[in-house]
């Protein structure tokens, strides 16, 4: 499945609102999440927007405003493969040049755990492309 396809939105926001921890520790969390991969201009951005712990809609970074984005994941391609392929963690990606996240640190704090498990289910997807 290839990262940041209509195909692969669908699967990854489904896994989230089917997960009963998400939706407990995210029922008052609403935000829009961009996902990048920076070095390949012909794959756009994608946003992802959750309401009320649940995500509510997803589609190209230009359906969206942008100064309504809160949160954001890039790193080029290499780099978010090997995270996918579990060949680094995500603590190393973040710790490399080559992945940027960014958002409100108070607002990702308050609600920690249910960010850290929805990305853990991102990253548990089998089969995933870059």
């Amino acid at each position: 499945m290839q990262f940041l396809s209509d195909e692969w939105a669908e699967a990854y926001t489904a896994l989230i609102n089917e997960d009963e921890t998400i939706q407990k520790k995210l029922k008052k969390f609403s935000s829009l999440f961009s996902y990048e991969i920076t070095d390949k201009e012909e794959i756009q951005t994608l946003v992802i927007e959750v309401q009320k712990g649940k995500c509510s809609s997803f589609g190209a970074a230009t359906a969206f405003n942008p100064k309504d984005i809160e949160f954001t994941m890039a790193a080029d391609a290499q780099t978010w493969q090997k995270v996918f392929n579990h060949e680094i963690g995500m603590k190393e990606a973040i710790k490399s040049y080559n992945f940027q996240i960014g958002g409100p640190k108070l607002k990702a704090l308050s609600n920690k755990t249910g960010l850290e498990k929805s990305v853990k289910l991102m990253l548990n997807m089998e089969h995933i492309t870059v």
